[in-house]
């Protein structure tokens, strides 16, 4: 029953976040285009446990966030991350999918986990590819008549939210007008977001979060 509250909330205790790495971001279409994000995974997790020391056998589930299907395989993203870095084979591995908050659900479903004493140690793990984004065809498992081959952009069709009929285009334009947001009020704190990141690569500050990516094969 609804106490009036609107949206979610919850403050955890004695939760600890003990370290995280990423891969670089690259163009789309650039340099990772072609690489699996289940690969991109394996290796942040590999280089977590090294970095950290923890033992993966210490893992009490794993819990991965990707959005969409950018590999054959995509389904079993969680268990082939936590398996190919070392997790053991009897660990749950729980894939969730949030659009833009998978990363935070991720972290929250394990926070939970581990609040409801399920777990003492989660494994959290994000891994997308927007150049990896399909070009699907629905409607073709039956066949189709001469002339009616559909592909879309699984990229460009994700932006549209079917049930209002708005992309994610207008909804911008929905909160710059609502909280009278300028066009060139955002040009500025893009201009001023890319100047520091660029500087933050410069002098190396990101290179602590950063994993050098390398080409290689991953066994069990």
């Amino acid at each position: 029953m609804s106490n009036g509250t609107s949206g979610l909330f919850i403050a955890y205790e004695d939760i600890w976040l003990l370290d995280g790495v990423r891969t670089p971001f690259v163009d789309y279409c650039g340099a990772l285009g072609l690489v699996s994000p289940i690969d991109l995974g394996i290796k942040v997790a590999r280089a977590l446990f090294e970095r950290t020391k923890i033992a993966p056998p210490d893992v009490g589930s794993v819990t991965a966030g990707s959005v969409a299907q950018t590999s054959f395989d995509a389904y079993v993203l969680p268990r082939h991350i936590g398996l190919y870095s070392g997790v053991p084979i009897d660990r749950p591995a729980l894939l969730v999918q949030r659009v833009c908050g998978t990363g935070i659900e991720a972290i929250s479903q394990a926070a939970d986990a581990i609040t409801l004493k399920k777990i003492e140690l989660g494994l959290c793990v994000g891994a997308e590819s927007m150049s990896r984004n399909p070009v699907a065809a629905f409607t073709h498992r039956r066949g189709f008549q001469m002339g009616q081959v559909e592909f879309k952009d699984f990229l460009w069709e994700a932006l549209l939210d079917t049930a209002p009929g708005v992309t994610m285009g207008e909804t911008a334009e929905t909160v710059a007008g609502t909280y009278k947001i300028t066009r060139e009020d955002v040009d500025r704190f893009a201009e001023l977001s890319f100047s520091r990141a660029v500087a933050a690569q410069k002098s190396c500050f990101l290179s602590g979060e950063i994993v050098p990516l390398v080409s290689e094969t991953f066994e069990l």
